[in-house]
């Protein structure tokens, strides 16, 4: 085990600000991208462009329900009948996202007159038979053709397409944050270590995302680690190349940019255990340790009090290869690390209000149209 997560008591931190360790599952394997990156806006806007958008269907909005403003679609599918509920319960009450919802076309209640004009059952029918938690009387149906448009315009704003993350080594023996900051350079290893993540780049006159570096002055070092991966970019505050202040054992402009990290990534020479109790920021909600050994690379994680569990799993050994898939493994955890700290008690109420606005943005702009 590479992470230490015990916290002596007179150190006095209460348990939702302590780490927990993640356990290796036997069953799992280290494999390529799976499904589990989507996000679940991402999800949402798939769902309604594969079975909504550009097809007869009915969207309907309302500015103020107990559980705030909600947009709900429905559309006929063959046999079936489709929902979409948008609420802003989706990072607390239902952190699977938006719910989606199919049920048989025959299990919704129509009129007898209805059935004998060979009439459809009505959308507030519909709607009650998709979900008893649909205040159907609240709705109001938008038939503005550009609300579509605007639903989905809505999930888009929340798909997050850029992640920083922060980056420490950790030479032979070294344990503590402090020992962290402190190194201005790494091993061979390290470096290797590097180029398996991304490419090293010089900051100034950057133009892609620059994770809050500066790109014209060089204030925040010279070079960073950037990468491209599945259509999201990444950049790494890396510590050692972040700028060391002499004589500063806190090192406050390295914890300027790796302390506002939610997800901070330890590289290891070694097999000493960081010592994760000497981390002094809140914001920090997963770490992963990773350290070589042989021909692969052995991974531990640990996530805070209130962080969900996330894929992909560490599997037991945990080791993973020094490869496309074992990279796409890594980048994988890393990436819905931050995606599971959103759903924690930090930071899930911001993001509830978030998708409140939204919401009621749409709600109050096309529910008289």
């Amino acid at each position: 085990m590479a992470l230490n997560v015990t916290y002596p008591a007179s150190a006095g931190v209460p348990p939702d600000a302590q780490f927990l360790l993640e356990q290796g599952n036997a069953n799992a394997r280290v494999t390529g991208v799976h499904d589990s990156l989507l996000q679940e806006c991402e999800r949402d806007i798939i769902w309604y462009r594969d079975y909504f958008f550009g097809k007869p269907h009915a969207n309907f909005l309302a500015r103020t329900t107990p559980r705030g403003p909600m947009a709900v679609s429905i559309v006929q599918d063959g046999d079936n009948y489709k929902g979409i509920v948008r609420t802003t319960e989706r990072a607390v009450a239902t952190p699977q996202g938006s719910e989606r919802l199919t049920i048989p076309r025959d299990s919704v209640a129509i009129a007898w007159w209805r059935k004998m004009l060979g009439m459809a059952p009505t959308p507030q029918n519909v709607m009650r038979a998709l979900s008893p938690n649909i205040p159907v009387e609240l709705l109001k149906q938008g038939r503005d053709p550009g609300l579509p448009n605007e639903l989905l315009a809505m999930e888009e704003r929340q798909v997050i397409r850029s992640y920083k993350f922060g980056l420490g080594y950790l030479r032979h023996g070294q344990t503590t944050e402090e020992h962290m900051f402190s190194n201005t350079e790494g091993a061979p290893s390290f470096k290797e270590f590097l180029n398996f993540l991304g490419e090293k780049i010089a900051l100034k006159g950057w133009k892609g995302y620059r994770a809050g570096l500066d790109v014209q002055n060089d204030q925040t070092g010279k070079h960073s680690v950037y990468t491209k991966w599945q259509g999201y970019e990444i950049m790494f505050h890396v510590s050692a190349y972040l700028p060391h202040t002499a004589n500063d054992k806190q090192q406050l402009e390295k914890k300027r940019h790796i302390g506002n990290d939610i997800v901070v990534l330890v590289f290891q020479d070694g097999d000493a255990q960081f010592q994760l109790p000497t981390l002094t920021s809140r914001q920090n909600h997963v770490v992963i340790a990773v350290r070589p050994e042989g021909e692969k690379y052995v991974i531990a994680s640990c996530y805070k009090n209130g962080v969900p569990h996330f894929h992909p799993e560490i599997p037991d050994p945990p080791h993973f290869s020094r490869d496309a898939v074992g990279r796409d493994f890594l980048l994988h955890k890393l990436v819905n690390a931050e995606r599971a700290s959103y759903k924690s008690p930090s930071f899930a109420p911001k993001i509830s209000r978030t998708r409140n606005v939204l919401l009621l943005d749409v709600a109050e702009r096309f529910s008289g149209s």
